[in-house]
This record gives C-alpha cells, sequence and structure tokens, in this order.
C-alpha cells in the first residue's frame, strides 16, 4: 500500500502531522502555514484506509495528531493571544472544508456553519468548536438519509479527535424559529459565517436571521443585560476575586463579547464596519477595548495550554507561570504574578466602564423613540456639604455634569457628583461623567485633599450612604478615590499572595466598608448586637469607616512596622476631617485591627491573664470598641469561612471581659472568671437529672475550677455521663461525636497517658479533617477529658452524619490504646497548599499564662501537622493543657499551653530552647507531602 501523501511530500512532524511549512517574509522572520492541501491529501488517505478495512480509527488519530501541531504552531507564533486565536480558527477552518469535502454531500443541499466563538475567528487551544449544518427541507426518505450520513461522517471524526463539538442541525427556518425561542442559540448565530457548502441555504438563514434581529432588539439588549447581571452574580458580583474565572467573570472576556454582540445586534455589523461606532465610542475607547480583549486572549490561551484542557480559573498555581509567560518580571515590593492580576483588575475596570458607555447610549437611543424623561434634578440633589449649586443635571435619565468644562476645572464638582449618587443610587452615572473624572484625576493635588469641603462631602459619601460600597468602587474604578487618599490607591489590584483572602485588599476593604454600613443601618443587629450598639452610641461614626477604609495602608511602606502605619493613618485621618485624639484613634486602629482576632484565636479566653494583656495592649475603651467592630467586619468578608459561630462567641467573650476589665479593674475580671466557674457548676449540677446527691458531689469534686470556667456545662454533662457509662460497663474510654455548629464536637474520655492528644490529632488527619481547637483538661482522677472542635480542611460546614459515626469508631480505638505505628498521612486531591512558602517560626512568651508557658509555632499547613507538633513534644515529657489552632489559608499558626512532667509552667531556659529546636525542626520537615 502506498504511504500517506502528506509524509510523502513534506514529512511528518514531531506530532505525525507535517501540515505546516516555513515562510520567510521580507523582514527575514520565519512563520510557518498550515498546508491545507496536504492535509486534504492526507485525510483523504485516511479516510480511504478507513473505507477500505485497511486502517481502523485512521480518521480520528490524524485528526487528533493535526490538531496537537495547530495548537503547539498557533501558541509558538505569537504571544498575542488574539493572534494565536484567530490561528487555530484558520487551520480548524481548513480540517473541516477538508472532512466535509470528503462527506457524501450534494452542492447545494447543505451549507456548513461556524458559530459561535468560532464563528468569530475565536479558539483558544480547547474551546468548543460549534457549528450548524443548515439543509432543505427534505422531500424524501433519501434526503433525509443523505443529511444523516454527511452529519454521522463529520461528527463522529470529530468527535475521534478529542475536539469538544457542539452542533446543530436545522433548515434555514428552523434555525431561526429556534432563535426566536432560544437565546444562547440567537446569540450564537450572531456570529455564523459560512465555512462550505450551500450559500443558499446560508443567504436564507441570514435573511431571516436579520429579520428577527430587525424587530428584537430592545428584548435582546435586555436579555443580554439580565444576563450579564445573573453571571455577575454568580461571579460574586465583583472582578476583584484572587483567583477570576478570566471567561465568565465580572470584567473578562465574556464581557467583552457583550459589548461585541449588543453593538452587533443593535447596529447590524463588527464594530467598526461603519460609523454607528464614532456615536457609541471615540477613538481611545475602542483601543481600550482590544488592548483589554487582547490582554485577556492572552492570559486565557496561556491558561488552556498549561492546563492541557479547557480550564477559565486563573488560580495562584498557575499565576507565575502565566507571568513568566507573557514576559512579566518582578518589580520592588511586587511579584511579576501581582503584577499580572494588578493588570487583569485593571483591564476588567476598563471593561466595566466599556459597558457602561455601550449601555447609556443604547438607553439613550431608545429614549429618542419613547416620551423624554425628567430632565430636573432632584431637590435633594440640588444641594449638599459644599457651598452653592451643584454643577449637575439629569441627562438621559443619568446623573451628568451640567457644564463639562467648569468640571474640568473644578475637582470638587467630582466629589459632588459622587455625593448625589450617595442620596439617589436608582440615577445611574452617565458614562460621560465617569470619563470626565477619570481624564481629570490628575488635577487630583494636595490642594485638592486639603480642601475641607471636599473632605465634608466624603465624610458624607461614608457615612450617610445606604450603599457606600457602590459609590467607593466607582471612585475607585475612575481612579478618582486613590489619587485622593494615595494610601488605598496603593492597595487598588493588590493581592495578598495566599489562599485566606476571598479578594483583592481594595475589595476586601470596601466590602468591609459594606458590612459596617449595614451595622450602622441596624440591618445586622440580631447577628451583631455589641457591634450595633457600639456604632449606634458612636458620636463620631467617620472613626469607624476611616478606620476600615484605611486598615490596609501598612502595605504601601517600606517600612511595614504598625508605628510607620499609624503614622501614616493618622496623618490622612487628620486631613479628612477629624480632631487630632480622634485621628490618633484611627491610626492605632487601623494599624492594628488584627489584634483581637489573634487574641480571640490563639489564647485561653477563661484566663484572667491572657485578657489583662490584651486590654493592656489596647489601652482604651475606646480603643477596644473600635477594635470589636473593625474585627467582626474584616471576618465577615476577609475569608470563605472566615466567621462562625465559635469566632462570634471567642470575640463575644473577650471583648465583655476586657469591658469589664476596663470599667471595674482587674477585681472585676477575676470576680467575673469566678462567677463564670460558679455558674457552670451549678448549671451542670441542676441538669445530671437522675444522679443522686452524692454521685453528682463526687463527679464535680474531680473537676478543678479551670474545667468550669474553660467549658460550658452541657459539655461537662455529656462527660458525665460518658464517665459514668464507662465505668458501670467497666470500660476505660469513652467517646462522643456531635454536629455543633458545622464542626464536628469531640469528647474523648479516657486514662490520661504521654502522647494522648497527639495520637488523637493523628487519627483526625487520616479521616480528612482538621482540627479547630482543642481543650486537654485532667480530672484529679486522673482522667483525661479532650475537647476537639474539629472541621473540614476548606472551612465548610460538616454535613456527612456518616463521617461522624466513622470518627467516633476510631477515636474509641485510640483513646482505649495508643496506636501500634504512627497514622500514614498524605495530602488530598485539591490540596493547593504547598504551592506557597511559609517561614516557620517559633515563639515562646512565658509571661503569656499564670500557670503554663505558652508557646506559638507558625509554618506551612498540612496535614496532620498537629499531630507532628504535639507527638515532637509527647517525646519530650511536655504535656499539653490547651492547644489554639488558627489557619489562615496555608498559614497555620498554633499555640500551646505547656505544663511539665510535674504539671508545672516551663522556665527552664535549656528546656525552652530544646523545644523550639524540637518545634522548628517538625514545621520545617514533612514539604514533600
Amino acid at each position: 500500500m502506498n504511504s500517506c501523501p502528506a509524509q510523502a511530500t513534506i514529512g511528518c512532524c514531531k506530532f505525525n502531522a507535517g501540515f505546516f511549512v516555513t515562510s520567510q517574509s521580507p523582514s527575514k522572520t520565519k512563520s510557518a502555514q498550515f498546508d491545507a492541501a496536504a492535509f486534504a491529501d492526507a485525510l483523504k488517505y485516511a479516510v480511504d484506509a478507513e473505507r477500505a478495512g485497511q486502517r481502523h480509527g485512521a480518521v480520528g488519530k490524524l485528526l487528533r495528531e493535526t490538531m496537537l501541531a495547530v495548537r503547539s504552531d498557533g501558541l509558538g507564533c505569537s504571544d498575542r493571544g488574539d493572534k494565536v486565536a484567530a490561528r487555530i480558527a484558520r487551520a480548524t477552518d481548513a480540517i473541516i472544508k477538508a472532512l466535509y469535502k470528503l462527506s457524501p454531500a450534494s452542492g447545494d443541499e447543505i451549507a456548513l456553519c461556524a458559530i459561535g466563538g468560532y464563528g468569530r475567528r475565536e479558539l483558544a487551544p480547547f474551546s468548543d468548536v460549534d457549528i450548524l449544518f443548515l439543509h432543505r427541507s427534505p422531500q424524501n426518505t433519501a434526503g433525509d438519509t443523505g443529511l444523516r450520513a454527511v452529519t454521522d461522517f463529520m461528527l463522529y471524526a470529530l468527535w475521534d479527535s478529542g475536539l469538544k463539538i457542539g452542533h446543530g442541525v436545522h433548515t434555514p427556518k428552523t434555525a431561526v424559529d429556534f432563535a426566536k425561542q432560544d437565546m444562547i442559540a440567537r446569540t450564537a448565530y450572531l456570529d455564523a459565517r459560512l465555512l462550505c457548502g450551500s450559500k443558499k441555504q446560508f443567504d436564507d438563514f441570514q435573511a431571516g436571521y436579520d429579520r428577527l434581529r430587525w424587530g428584537t432588539k430592545n428584548q435582546f439588549v435586555a436579555a443580554k443585560v439580565k444576563e450579564q447581571d445573573e453571571r455577575h452574580v454568580a461571579a460574586g458580583e465583583t472582578r476583584y476575586l484572587v483567583e477570576p474565572d478570566i471567561k465568565e467573570g465580572k470584567g473578562a472576556l465574556r464581557d467583552v463579547q457583550t459589548i461585541r454582540w449588543l453593538y452587533k445586534y443593535v447596529y447590524g455589523g463588527s464594530i467598526g464596519e461603519h460609523k454607528a461606532i464614532d456615536k457609541i465610542m471615540d477613538v481611545s475607547e475602542r483601543r481600550a477595548l482590544q488592548k483589554a480583549e487582547r490582554f485577556l486572549w492572552s492570559v486565557r490561551v496561556q491558561l488552556h495550554d498549561l492546563r492541557g484542557r479547557a480550564d477559565e480559573r486563573l488560580t495562584f498555581d498557575i499565576q507565575p507561570e502565566i507571568a513568566a509567560r507573557l514576559n512579566y518580571s518582578d518589580r520592588k515590593n511586587i511579584s511579576a504574578a501581582e503584577r499580572l492580576m494588578k493588570h487583569y483588575f485593571l483591564n476588567t475596570v476598563e471593561v466595566g466602564r466599556l459597558t457602561r458607555i455601550l449601555c447609556a447610549k443604547l438607553e439613550e437611543e431608545r429614549a429618542k423613540r419613547r416620551p423624554r424623561l425628567p430632565v430636573l434634578l432632584p431637590k435633594e440633589l440640588q444641594s449638599d456639604e459644599a457651598a452653592g449649586k451643584p454643577n449637575l443635571r439629569i441627562r438621559g435619565g443619568r446623573l451628568d455634569f451640567a457644564s463639562v468644562a467648569r468640571a474640568r476645572k473644578t475637582p470638587r464638582d467630582f466629589f459632588r457628583l459622587f455625593r448625589a449618587f450617595s442620596k439617589k443610587p436608582k440615577i445611574d452615572f452617565h458614562p460621560d461623567a465617569l470619563a470626565v473624572i477619570a481624564e481629570q484625576t490628575p488635577k487630583v493635588t494636595s490642594d485638592v485633599r486639603k480642601d475641607a469641603s471636599i473632605a465634608a462631602l466624603f465624610e458624607g459619601i461614608l457615612t450617610k450612604s445606604s450603599d457606600p460600597v457602590r459609590v467607593l468602587r466607582v471612585m475607585t474604578e475612575t481612579g478618582l478615590l486613590g489619587k485622593y487618599i494615595p494610601a488605598y490607591g496603593s492597595i487598588v489590584g493588590r493581592i495578598d499572595y495566599g489562599l485566606y483572602r476571598r479578594f483583592t485588599l481594595d475589595e476586601h476593604v470596601l466590602r468591609s466598608i459594606g458590612v459596617l454600613a449595614r451595622i450602622r443601618l441596624g440591618q445586622l443587629k440580631n447577628d451583631h448586637p455589641l457591634a450595633t450598639q457600639i456604632i449606634k452610641n458612636a458620636d463620631a461614626p467617620l472613626i469607624y469607616f476611616l478606620a476600615m477604609l484605611l486598615r490596609e495602608s501598612i502595605w504601601t511602606l517600606n517600612d511595614k512596622s504598625a508605628l510607620q502605619c499609624e503614622r501614616l493613618v493618622q496623618r490622612v485621618a487628620a486631613r479628612l476631617g477629624l480632631g487630632a485624639e480622634d485621628a490618633a484613634l484611627v491610626g492605632w486602629g487601623a494599624a492594628n485591627h488584627l489584634l483581637m482576632v489573634r487574641t480571640a484565636e490563639r489564647r485561653d479566653l477563661t484566663e484572667a491573664r491572657a485578657i489583662e494583656e490584651f486590654a493592656k495592649s489596647v489601652g482604651s475603651r475606646a480603643r477596644l470598641d473600635l477594635m470589636l467592630v473593625l474585627s467582626v467586619c474584616h471576618l465577615r468578608i476577609v475569608g470563605w469561612h472566615s466567621w462562625d459561630e465559635v469566632i462570634r462567641r471567642q470575640l463575644t467573650e473577650l471583648y465583655e471581659a476586657s469591658a469589664a476589665w476596663f470599667e471595674e479593674g482587674e477585681a472585676a475580671l477575676h470576680e467575673r472568671l469566678e462567677v463564670r466557674a460558679a455558674t457552670v457548676r451549678s448549671q451542670t449540677k441542676a441538669q445530671l437529672t437522675g444522679w443522686s446527691a452524692a454521685e453528682k458531689e463526687d463527679f464535680l469534686s474531680q473537676l478543678t475550677n479551670n474545667m468550669f470556667r474553660s467549658v460550658d456545662p452541657d459539655i461537662i454533662v455529656r462527660f458525665a455521663h460518658l464517665a459514668q457509662a464507662a465505668q458501670t460497663g467497666r470500660a476505660d474510654a469513652a467517646v462522643t461525636v456531635t454536629p455543633r455548629d458545622g464542626d464536628l464536637e469531640a469528647i474523648i474520655y479516657a486514662d490520661d497517658r504521654p502522647g494522648l492528644l497527639a495520637d488523637i490529632a493523628g487519627v483526625v488527619a487520616v479521616n480528612g479533617l482538621s482540627v479547630r481547637s482543642v481543650q486537654a483538661l485532667t480530672t484529679a482522677d486522673g482522667k483525661a477529658l479532650d475537647i476537639f472542635a474539629l472541621q473540614s480542611p476548606d472551612g465548610a460546614p460538616l454535613e456527612d452524619l456518616n463521617q461522624a459515626r466513622r470518627l467516633h469508631g476510631v477515636l474509641l480505638s485510640v483513646a482505649r490504646k495508643a496506636p501500634g505505628k504512627p497514622p500514614s498521612l498524605r495530602r488530598r486531591l485539591g490540596d493547593r497548599r504547598s504551592i506557597f512558602s511559609v517561614a516557620p517560626a517559633v515563639r515562646i512568651e512565658i509571661d503569656a499564662s499564670q500557670d503554663a508557658t505558652v508557646v506559638e509555632t507558625e509554618g506551612l499547613d498540612r496535614p496532620g501537622l498537629l499531630f507532628e507538633l504535639a507527638a515532637g513534644l509527647a517525646e519530650m515529657g511536655v504535656s499539653i493543657v490547651s492547644a489554639h489552632i488558627a489557619t489562615y489559608g496555608e498559614r497555620a499558626v498554633d499555640a500551646f499551653y505547656l505544663w511539665d512532667r510535674q504539671k508545672r509552667k516551663i522556665t527552664d531556659a535549656a528546656t525552652l530552647q530544646q523545644i523550639e529546636k524540637k518545634l522548628l525542626s517538625v514545621l520545617s520537615s514533612g514539604s514533600s507531602l
């Protein structure tokens, strides 16, 4: 049998598909072009071989290898994603046309069309290829059979190639009828182009589609805008996710395509094809759209290539490699990956601005065909905190400048526009006004920043808006807010590179302000009664809003110290209208906004010493109030599961105990703790129904005041029943596992032994869970009471009841007897913590507790880390009194309260040095998991 024609004439490339011939341009640069004729010969050879029964799967194999070569060639030809996408589409055209030519199609029977992204000649390496078969209405069975033969021949071959094929089979009329009912099809058909076959069928379809388009412009625009809004809601209503979806996210490629779809559907051609575009976007705006589109496509094609599949999520593990491929490099204080992401966010902002422009212009076009909208400025917008009448008007139902020339000369007008919007957010901005602001932001100089009337307007925007986040976000996207407050401007688009935060720094700040605004309006009083009362009683709400706005200012400093941050924020707060004392309060709060959270998560709040040290660090009741509000707003936003019932209880206890210390002193704090112990003892006694007085007293006498301060009465009651059941049944251990606030609470009753806590932690890790907190208590008769709060590794609520049943069995086994060998630990599928690095650290704080030595460890989290740390301490004969686990994405901070063998506080310097060395060794190992 003869050899493959392609191989015989030009040889095979490394993918066994030698259909790229190298040509040299006048500029001496070499490029490969897809040789459609050579491929057609090879395809005919493969089809003939299959039909003759000589080779099985020859066509699919050829197509697979050719598509590999097409993708490789496309990515090798240019760094520009739009060029790569167009090149892949052209080669795909040649492949499909060659396949169609070998099908049993007759000339005027069938038209084969490219639709959707393929119709626009935009194919990423692993994009779907959408095609439409248009055919005449079959006159007889033979016609229907012929159509089936064509579609089967082509589709089976394309499916065998590994391509994801979307297809439709219609007559021109049924295709249009289907588009009337289905908006997805109508959108895909908007970009239809004829690949091969009957031009008549295609022209009939186009004519019918154009008639549909002319009569449904308003319907299409409304549907696409609604679809876009729903997509944004599904994406979290923000473009500032730290791991965005570059296709479906807000401001991403789908939004670029929506701009083009709306224009084409309304005006009948692509942007730039006729003069209508001059009424919609000027030359600079068209260039901005093109630039954003090119950037997004460049990222997308590299993402597809690196993943080897159609993946649109720009995750942390892939960002550095894409940055390198697109020639980003590290700069001072910002990595290449962060620069890539900052440019991503800037481009998505630009897409949002251009979408707003197009929608406003379309709205104006529709307004010309109906009664005029009211043009009078509403009464409440005719005055504000500044003197004189605002330079504002209503144009096309939107808020605009009455005099653009005056606005260009008077930056105060920018703030008056936003202040007006904060009063009437249902009246949207006119894009022309926002364009003026974006253009004129360089005029926001130090004189503007020092203008008292502008400061008053800004205070109104912050504290008197029903939705300040919406106002501040648009101010951010025009560049105005960043110019007015450079400390904020420096964090726009920046990422805290890790798994803890959901959003960029600026988006995190704005969303936290949104929580604060809702608290102030009383909308969250059931969730946050303390914070609601604090804000309600505040003489100057601006203090809280500015502290929230400026709390990430440390990122702007070369010297990232709390003192430098405090000084910077204090200066900014004073400039924005606060007196010296209030500005100092804002500065301190912004610089220390994590102090309360860290204390609540890492300290034993039943110890007076922990409360006292925290209160002394805070220094005043006003600071304490500010700290609670900042903590609540921060935790509600920062991570996917950073706020839950556990942290709510911790913050409440820390706040109320510290307030008692401030109001009545140290004695009141100690009295509060003793009252809690007595109350819990009394409640426990009352709940032990069915027990005799002697049995109650005998059990309660084995428990210490520290246990009563540390544990809720219902937990002690469950422990009591465990102990009683174990003793009655002559068992040496008992366990309960109970769902609690989305976590699992495990209570273990057992004979105390060295390493018990480590053994339990190991079993927990093997079963795919993480430890949230541990209380390891010992009764007077030597029994261990270990209380574990367990959660899923990602913090999501645990809802599988079977998991609790399985866990109970293994916990009971390890409580009875130490395992014969250490647990086998491995990372779970999808665990991305290992892509980051966290410098290991051990901090020993002898004075943090009255009765124990506190040791904090910090390092890269991994499965079983708590087990390894606890096992290391057990080897040294050290007892863990309690462990407080805080996890921030990939970073784990564990605080251990330790005793020596005699149950005393560890103060020996040599022993502490050995503990530090041991724990550092554990933290530094295990990177290969």
